[in-house]
């Protein structure tokens, strides 16, 4: 590459050789992008600026210098940006590009004008999102753009071409370029960056000058020099940055005293709640900042570590246990108690995986919720329409289950919202829970029809009249909250008929349901806040079970269980194919609560119809591997109807069984497997925490150890597995 290739961007003026102008000279110099000239009233700094390296060669704002120039940067305090266009009119040329670096466009653009009369089309404002507290030509770092954010504010006649050339030029020194409105920028600013520094001078200033001034820097800590870094900045500057930004800086300070002052009545008060509304917040708010600054500077690569689960053969589950709550419940208790009008104070709550998710999207909306112990909530709810409008869009990451819970509460709220995913939730169909928020009036728009990400608006609130179309709890839970925003009474058909969790939750913080073979009515109430201990996760519930009825001489006893219709039938059909399990007594909910024992049987083949394959679909994973050491062969029907990822376990299931040897045939959406004894052997759960959980029970009384690769969900989902077997002595090892 020749110089004069290097060089694309020609002949570059930097007028102020501060720490910015310095810094995007000797930026543009060590990359070899343009040859550069400095401008500076103080002698000293235009020579050190030549002896270090920073610019070529000094020079002077007359016709000599200014007719060659093919960019001019304004690097020279905002307050006198009127004095050197002035001095750089009369030798201008419309073809040079001339830019500046000011943290204010609005008072620049008015400078521009008050000179020409008009905004040249060759002048087009910008300003490097950018800086430290040092000033001058020594402080130039010729890496201080690199990863950070440069705006550019066009006006409407801007030059295009030379528009284009100010994206490349910022770009060429390592910096993410946006666009932005001249006024826009200026009331961004004055709250991201003008207010700080003018809250770290004032608090300074006013601990400087008080009665305890040495004792306060002398005990001060690492927060008190963190907070007030910025008040050791160009006071100069920043003078003229708050004379020039007079506005939108009153604007913001005018704002953030309203919100100190309601900060002062709350501890005047003892307002705890209120304080810690605020400081969650606030958390929330800077680790969402923190998450885009850690993109922006290191991307968003990030190692995940394989995560394999070596089951030894002949083990024995005995004893007692309670389980943690069940994921999927600790998700819609926490969802209900945030709507609820009090403090609810929740027990066994899982919070590990991404029951997480759920907790931070509710503290984004302003929701207080306080950790009292590691599965211990206390969630301050806000009402069914108090929660307020997020900074930025939810991510509910890849959580299908947060997802479910949020759209139709925020439907019903008074702002509009984005949500938006990550990973294959981007790609999948989301048609079922759309089409119950388009039904209570909320307007949904996403690019690929019924994906995320979407936007959504609030609408007209209707009475809610769905019939469901699929046995999902997320859907049949999701229309339950729909149905809270309905002006009168909604009506709920489920597409399974039983009692589930979802109207025993919703009934303990008082909703109106009424259950009838025509569906469910609701009618419209507030909820009330209550104190719910959740029961143990039903799957982990389901595979010690099968577990202990495939080791012998097994005896478990599982204390806190809390069965729906689903789990009950689960268990009375592996009763009926000889399983050794008793189910708890019917409570007042209609659930069935209490404990649930079981122990070694041997298990007969079995055939389980299409109805049932959909009814257990969740389980089914489970199924197979009681098929597996079931006597006589078993068969599974209508696989191939059921939705695609629960399809998709049993086909993984399935590859697993004949890696360990097992008879299995698969026909047209039936499964047939001759019952035997597995070899053991290492096995793939491709991820899937319930198909993990499957495959660590088939290698339970193997031959041969087996091992189970990918076990890093299932780890997030249940976190005490390694608690659990260890009590019980089931003998598994968790290796990386």
């Amino acid at each position: 590459m020749t110089g004069e290739e290097k060089k694309k961007f020609g002949n570059v003026m930097i007028i102020g050789l501060g720490m910015i102008g310095g810094s995007f000279a000797k930026a543009l110099k060590e990359r070899g992008l343009a040859t550069l000239y400095g401008v500076d009233r103080r002698e000293g700094e235009l020579a050190l600026g030549v002896s270090t390296g920073v610019i070529d060669y000094p020079a002077q704002l007359n016709a000599d210098y200014l007719s060659k120039m093919d960019v001019i940067v304004l690097a020279t305090p905002v307050r006198a940006m009127e004095s050197v266009v002035a001095d750089l009119k009369p030798f201008l040329s419309e073809k040079t590009l001339v830019t500046d670096v000011g943290s204010t466009k609005g008072s620049v653009v008015e400078a521009v004008r008050r000179v020409y009369g008009f905004m040249p089309s060759n002048f087009i404002p910008g300003h490097p999102i950018a800086g430290a507290e040092k000033s001058g030509v020594l402080a130039s770092n010729s890496s201080l753009f690199e990863k950070h954010m440069a705006i550019v504010t066009p006006l409407p006649d801007s030059n295009p071409v030379l528009l284009d050339k100010l994206h490349r030029l910022w770009r060429a020194v390592g910096s993410d370029v946006v666009s932005m409105d001249v006024e826009h920028h200026d009331h961004v600013l004055a709250s991201s960056s003008h207010l700080p520094h003018l809250l770290a001078y004032t608090l300074v200033d006013a601990l400087a000058n008080g009665e305890r001034s040495q004792d306060i820097f002398k005990f001060a800590a690492g927060g008190f020099r963190d907070f007030t870094r910025i008040a050791s900045s160009d006071p100069v500057m920043w003078r003229d940055v708050f004379m020039a930004n007079k506005d939108a800086t009153l604007a913001t300070l005018d704002h953030f005293t309203d919100r100190l002052a309601d900060m002062r009545h709350a501890i005047e008060q003892g307002d705890g709640a209120s304080m810690f509304g605020v400081f969650t917040r606030a958390k929330s708010a800077r680790d969402h900042f923190l998450r885009l600054l850690e993109q922006r500077t290191l991307g968003s690569i990030k190692e995940v570590r394989p995560v394999s689960i070596a089951v030894l053969p002949a083990s024995v589950i005995k004893g007692q246990i309670s389980l943690l709550g069940d994921k999927s419940l600790s998700h819609k208790v926490i969802t209900i108690a945030a709507l609820s009008e009090g403090v609810s104070d929740l027990r066994n709550i899982d919070l590990a995986g991404d029951v997480k998710i759920t907790i931070q999207a509710f503290r984004d909306m302003g929701v207080v919720i306080e950790e009292a112990a590691n599965d211990h909530l206390r969630v301050h709810g806000v009402g069914l329409r108090g929660l307020k409008a997020p900074i930025a869009p939810i991510n509910v990451h890849q959580s299908r289950e947060t997802l479910y819970l949020l759209l139709p509460v925020l439907a019903g709220q008074s702002f509009p919202v984005s949500v938006t995913a990550e990973g294959e939730l981007l790609n999948q169909s989301m048609k079922d829970v759309f089409s119950v928020v388009r039904q209570m009036g909320g307007k949904v728009e996403s690019a690929v029809e019924d994906c995320l990400p979407v936007y959504l608006e609030p609408g007209d609130a209707l009475n809610l009249s769905v019939t469901l179309q699929a046995g999902s709890e997320r859907l049949r839970m999701a229309a339950l909250l729909a149905s809270l925003y309905s002006p009168e009474k909604s009506q709920v058909v489920p597409f399974l008929s039983g009692l589930s969790h979802c109207e025993v939750l919703l009934r303990q913080f008082k909703m109106s349901i009424e259950s009838s073979e025509a569906g469910l009515t609701i009618l419209p109430s507030p909820l009330t806040a209550t104190n719910v201990v959740l029961t143990g996760d039903e799957y982990e519930m389901a595979w010690l079970v099968l577990l202990a009825n495939i080791l012998p001489g097994s005896e478990l006893i599982i204390e806190n269980v809390g069965l729906d219709s689903v789990s009950v039938a689960l268990l009375m059909f592996m009763a009926s194919i000889g399983a050794d399990v008793s189910l708890p007594q019917q409570s007042a909910s209609g659930l069935y609560e209490g404990s649930v024992s079981a122990g070694f049987a041997e298990l007969h083949a079995f055939t389980l119809s299409a109805e049932q394959s959909y009814q257990f679909r969740d389980e089914l994973p489970l199924l197979c591997v009681a098929a597996a050491y079931a006597t006589g062969q078993s068969c599974i029907k209508g696989i191939n109807a059921l939705p695609y990822y629960y399809e998709d376990r049993v086909l993984g299931l399935i590859d697993a069984l004949e890696h360990m040897g097992l008879s299995v045939t698969y026909e047209k959406g039936d499964l047939f497997v001759q019952g035997g004894l597995p070899q053991g052997g290492e096995l793939d759960s491709a991820g899937d925490d319930k198909v993990a959980l499957a495959m660590i029970a088939l290698g339970a009384r193997s031959h041969a150890l087996t091992k189970v690769h990918d076990c890093q969900k299932l780890l997030e989902e249940f976190n005490e597995l390694e608690g659990v077997a260890r009590q019980l002595g089931f003998h598994c090892t968790v290796t990386q």
